[in-house]
């Protein structure tokens, strides 16, 4: 046969076949489109351009990754779908005299066509789009920066070695596919499945359990450490158990229906179950597949909408002042005593306010020793990853500090130590505390609540709290040293030293306000300030952050538009599919006196019932997941509660009216095809 026949042949069958090839193509353009732009906008940025540009470019990575990951097994997923819609015409081919190599040959120019067409339409829709992208991402940012167009030729490169190499594969397999076939089993292939499964009962209860354990690790992790640790294992359960579910368990329900005459023997319902029925196990992949992208959708853009929007929550939590600077406390490593003049750092810090033209306001101080341990039924431990339930947060401060922080009027005497925690149990009967050869008598157990707790932390990790207040800084410094043995044994290197930190508030213009912040670190150091520690601010640091929750939101957007697309395609083909399928028995039913009325209600109650049982699912899915979620958005020191579920509760909502549309397409698809 001629080459350019079979270019026609093809041609022809893409036309015949535009219902299914033409969103298929559309779609691969799209993800085309998306991984270039955001291959490009990754490509643009550089670690000079902005404070904070490095964060945003290690974000962005991870997303290019994850976009090519994710378009490799979409477009895998729906050429299955091609090919089961088109074995029956395949096996005409070869009944009418066509050998395997001609048809292989004309799948060979249909991928090539399909293929030319999307990478094509994907990188020029990319190259068009991409500039206003980055603006976008910029304008997200708060960053300005001037028009100029670029053509990224390295994103080009990737992206089209990638596609080019996707759709080789597919070409790979679908000749592998062909060749393993007879014709006969091309005819009977789009059948295949129909015969009527049999309820796994024992699939359907592991699918229970799998979802209850997972459930059960969202709900009841409080540790964040554990939190980010069970995440992805959760999230592996519930996966499991979704498939298991719709796989099983919906035959199972199905066939309980068929037991209950009342409601099975009615004329809507008996042809509902039975076709549900008859097919389930093929029906049931694919309503766990749009199941599991929705939960992937609703996740990826209430977590990061939240974020973005919290912002200003977030800084506020990781910088309650505006400013801090603070300085070690070691006097094991230095001979002279009066060299720790901490008032020094107080006197350089108002010598910069004035050289800088702004106003301090609301300063504090405190000495601070902070330590993670272990700690159940009385017993001290050192805090490791084995007893991460057991793991508490214990903070030393000096009775002076305390005082005037909190307006308490306590009195300690030397070996004593006032004790503050925010738990219950056995540990309050502890009347002495012993940290290795630090020993103390805890005179007072109380509540750590109130302006106490305020001061104490800024952020609840889940993690139980121990506020330890000690009569004098050398007491804390002690306790430093008898926790470092205790937890490194001979390492005598204090690697928890105690800290001097003074915090306060700036007033003044912007500029300004960063000029002081950036010159602050080397003005402690030029004092003669030993051991300077920390100094940071929220000025400078705020396009960091700004940059990273920025570029993630971006991401979230370009991530959650990629499932959804997915999502639609899943539907859009399933449609298809069983509309070809149900066609002659929708026919035979009006043969025997069912009208088109009937015939269409009884379509729309039975897509009604596949299409949002899925979206039912993955809401229950996210409400379930809240609480571990919550878990990691506190470490990444999001803790307005409300404003998350304000934003879950709004992405459920427009998800909900996006699949409505949705379902309102492909219902109407899925009935003209039925009455054809």
């Amino acid at each position: 046969m001629n080459s350019k026949l079979y270019v026609k042949l093809a041609g022809n069958n893409l036309k015949k076949n535009k219902s299914a090839f033409i969103p298929f193509g559309l779609s691969c353009a799209m993800m085309i489109a998306m991984f270039y732009m955001l291959a490009s906008i990754t490509g643009q940025v550089t670690d000079d351009m902005f404070y904070g540009a490095r964060t945003m470019k290690s974000v962005l990575e991870i997303g290019v990754r994850i976009c090519g990951i994710f378009s490799v097994a979409v477009i895998f997923y729906t050429n299955n779908f091609l090919m089961k819609q088109r074995t029956r015409e395949l096996g005409l081919y070869s009944i009418l005299g066509m050998e395997k190599k001609h048809i292989r040959k004309v799948l060979f120019w249909e991928s090539f066509i399909v293929g030319s067409f999307s990478i094509l339409a994907g990188l020029a829709a990319g190259i068009l789009f991409s500039k206003l992208m980055f603006l976008v991402l910029l304008n997200l940012l708060n960053l300005e920066t001037s028009f100029r167009f670029v053509i990224s030729i390295a994103a080009i490169k990737v992206t089209a070695l990638l596609f080019i190499g996707i759709f080789l594969i597919i070409m790979l397999y679908n000749q592998i596919r062909l060749f393993r076939l007879k014709p006969i089993d091309l005819l009977n292939e789009s059948k295949a499945g129909e015969k009527e499964p049999k309820a796994n009962w024992f699939l359907a209860a592991v699918g229970f359990i799998c979802l209850g354990i997972g459930y059960y690790i969202a709900v009841s992790t409080k540790n964040p450490i554990r939190a980010i640790n069970y995440f992805f294992f959760a999230v592996l359960l519930v996966i499991a158990g979704t498939y298991s579910l719709f796989i099983s368990g919906s035959i199972a329900i199905l066939k309980l229906l068929k037991k209950r005459k009342n409601f099975y023997y009615h004329k809507n319902h008996f042809i509902t179950v039975s076709f549900m029925t008859y097919r389930m196990k093929q029906n049931a992949a694919g309503l766990a597949n749009i199941c599991i992208l929705s939960t992937a959708v609703l996740v990826v853009l209430s977590s990061t909408v939240s974020l973005y929007s919290g912002l200003e929550s977030v800084m506020r939590t990781r910088y309650p002042k505006d400013v801090t600077a603070g300085a070690l406390y070691m006097p094991n490593e230095d001979e002279e005593e009066n060299i720790y003049d901490m008032g020094l750092l107080e006197k350089v810090i108002d010598e910069q306010c004035r050289k800088y033209g702004v106003k301090k306001e609301n300063p504090e101080s405190r000495y601070s020793l902070s330590l993670l341990i272990g700690f159940k039924d009385g017993s001290l431990f050192p805090a490791d990853n084995q007893n991460l339930s057991s793991m508490k947060i214990v903070e030393g401060w000096v009775l002076e500090d305390f005082k005037r922080i909190t307006n308490e009027n306590y009195t300690l005497k030397q070996g004593e130590v006032l004790w503050f925690d925010n738990f219950s149990g056995e540990e309050k009967q502890m009347d002495l505390l012993e940290i290795g050869s630090f020993s103390a008598r805890v005179t007072n157990k109380n509540e750590l609540g109130g302006d106490i707790e305020d001061y104490f932390t800024e952020q609840d990790y889940g993690i139980d709290e121990i506020l330890l207040v000690v009569p004098d800084r050398e007491t804390l410094a002690e306790l430093s040293d008898a926790y470092t043995e205790f937890v490194y044994g001979d390492n005598t290197e204090t690697l928890h030293p105690v800290e001097y930190s003074y915090s306060f508030d700036l007033n003044g213009d912007l500029e300004r306000k960063t000029n002081f912040c950036n010159s602050l670190r080397e003005a402690l150091n030029n004092a003669g300030i030993p051991h300077v520690s920390i100094v940071e601010d929220i000025f400078t640091t705020r396009q960091e952050i700004l940059g990273m929750y920025g570029s993630l939101f971006f991401l979230g957007i370009f991530m959650g538009t990629l499932f959804l697309l997915t999502t639609v395609l899943i539907i859009y083909y399933k449609q298809i599919s069983e509309g070809y399928e149900d066609r002659s028995r929708f026919l035979i039913l009006q043969k025997v006196g069912m009208s088109k009325e009937e015939v269409k209600k009884l379509i729309h109650s039975q897509i009604l019932g596949i299409f949002f049982l899925p979206i039912l699912l993955a809401v229950i899915h996210v409400a379930f997941a809240f609480p571990i979620l919550k878990r990691i958005l506190f470490m990444l020191d999001l803790s307005n509660v409300p404003l998350f579920i304000g934003c879950t509760i709004g992405t459920i909502l427009i998800f909900f009216l996006v699949y409505g549309v949705v379902y309102g397409v492909t219902a109407r698809v899925y009935y003209k095809l039925v009455n054809e």
